[in-house]
């Protein structure tokens, strides 16, 4: 059988090359991607250049330059806002840039308008030129004041075309350290959405999913998701696989984005690095730290609250359900563009095959029937016994009434040779009518009152008191029969009466006389 063996070993290893390295569970970004924000940051820098050469003279300029981009996520619903330092705060001086330009434009002179230090043949405006340059001294030619500018892009159907202005509340000293900002603008009915941010970084953390924007958000350019590994598990290292992937995203907008743990769907840290700066993690740990350093408490909002609860129905497929919990959302808040790209399918989807609520509603559920483990054999039998019992029942109960019948009409017969009804009636044809008590051939004696014989020497009236007359005029009845009429007497077994002189009952048979 060696074959077989190797045949079934070989299907295994199939199998398990056909399953994922590890679980992504499906819609695991969906919590947080509503939350999930593209920061874009500019330098406005004000410029005074000092001509001494022969009347002192300024020249005044102000100049726009891009700092940095690159992606970050909201905390709290008023506008909180989290992203990488670098983001807001790069490493190129924006006062470089500014003293390039200023010396162009005033001396008619060529230099580059970029963030590098440059030198001049002429040694005058090269020395000029040097003492403009930042850090400011006493022997500066130039004055300047640099204005940082942070816009915050959520991620919005339609979107916000000039995004949200916001400010710089903390930042850290390194560009992977995390900047808390706020947005000054556009938070105050608190319906941002928002992430989940887990507590820390668990040591088994493996799976992760890095959610950012490559540029403004909109319907055509939706968060993009993409997947790395930590190695070895919750520390701050990716796999050696994943790097090349993970830098190309940083230099499309990545840094700052969140990462996300693959199995709870919640942020566990957020994304940082450039040209300067190696590819690492920052964890939650550090993000919470800064947010209260910055007086901040992460919390979610009313819109998320009912989103999540819509994503229960959508992920499970009941699109049906989902839909007016879905309106709810955009009832909150209406341009938030996943509830409306998640509305869109479940209204398409609703009511068809892939909707399970429509599946279980159109197959009733079988009743499964419950197997008895007693013997079928057993069943038959007890049925039989019940039936023979209810038949010997039913036969003793018909003899005992046909016995009861025959002895009612013996005993009508035997009175009637002994004891002629009254009024001329015969025995046996009351003995006939239908046995009741007393029996319709019965005479029933009233007993006459009982008069108490009462002593002259005591006065009743006089003892008893008032009620004494009322006693007096109702004697208690005497059960005795009245005079010269016959003593009844009845059976002490069936009660029936017994006839004058006999010895036995004539109705079942019981001694007259147990004595």
């Amino acid at each position: 059988m060696p074959s077989l063996h190797s045949l079934i070993a070989g299907l295994g290893a199939l199998g398990l090359l056909s399953l994922p390295l590890h679980p992504h569970p499906s819609g695991s970004t969906d919590r947080v991607t509503p939350g999930v924000v593209r920061v874009e940051s500019t330098s406005h820098v004000s410029i005074t250049l000092l001509d001494d050469r022969s009347v002192i003279q300024q020249a005044v300029r102000e100049y726009d330059t891009d700092l940095a981009e690159g992606s970050g996520f909201t905390v709290t619903p008023d506008g909180v806002v989290v992203t990488a330092t670098g983001v807001v705060q790069a490493s190129r001086d924006p006062r470089v840039y500014a003293a390039n330009r200023i010396f162009s434009d005033y001396f008619k002179i060529k230099v580059p308008a970029d963030f590098s230090r440059h030198t001049l043949d002429d040694p005058d405006l090269n020395r000029r030129l040097q003492a403009c340059y930042p850090p400011q001294g006493q022997n500066s030619t130039c004055i300047a004041t640099v204005t940082t500018n942070v816009t915050v892009f959520p991620y919005l159907d339609p979107p916000l075309p000039d995004g949200l202005p916001a400010q710089i509340l903390t930042t850290g000293a390194s560009p992977a350290a995390p900047a808390v900002l706020k947005v000054t603008k556009g938070g105050e009915k608190q319906t941002l959405p928002t992430v989940p941010m887990a507590v820390s970084l668990g040591p088994s953390v493996v799976a992760l999913d890095v959610v950012s924007f490559a540029g403004r958000p909109s319907a055509k350019q939706p968060a993009k998701a993409d997947t790395a590994h930590l190695d070895p598990p919750g520390t701050r290292t990716f796999k050696q696989e994943d790097r090349d992937k993970l830098a190309k995203l940083l230099k499309n907008g990545a840094t700052g984005g969140a990462l996300i743990d693959d199995n709870k769907s919640e942020v566990v840290g957020l994304l940082a690095g450039d040209s300067g700066t190696p590819l690492t993690i920052t964890p939650v740990d550090e993000i919470r730290t800064s947010l209260v350093a910055a007086g901040v408490t992460p919390r979610r909002g009313p819109v998320d609250v009912v989103y999540e609860s819509a994503l229960a129905s959508y992920h499970n497929k009941l699109y049906a359900e989902a839909v007016p919990v879905l309106l709810q959302v955009l009832n909150l808040r209406p341009d938030q563009a996943v509830a409306l790209d998640h509305l869109k399918v479940a209204r398409a989807k609703t009511g068809t095959a892939e909707d399970a609520g429509a599946r279980a509603a159109a197959t009733p559920v079988a009743v499964a029937k419950r197997s008895s483990a007693i013997s079928p054999l057993l069943w038959l039998g007890g049925g039989a016994a019940v039936v023979i019992v209810i038949a010997a029942g039913a036969v003793l109960a018909l003899v005992r009434r046909r016995r009861r019948r025959s002895g009612m009409e013996g005993g009508s017969t035997a009175e009637g040779a002994h004891d002629p009804a009254p009024g001329g009636v015969a025995s046996g044809q009351a003995g006939s009518a239908v046995a009741s008590w007393p029996p319709a051939a019965t005479q029933v004696f009233e007993a006459a009152p009982y008069e108490a014989p009462v002593s002259p020497e005591r006065d009743v009236t006089r003892e008893a008191g008032p009620a004494a007359p009322a006693a007096a005029a109702r004697p208690a009845p005497d059960p005795s029969p009245p005079r010269g009429q016959a003593q009844l007497k009845f059976c002490t077994q069936c009660g029936m009466r017994l006839g004058q002189g006999h010895r036995f009952c004539g109705f079942c048979g019981h001694p007259a006389d147990p004595r």
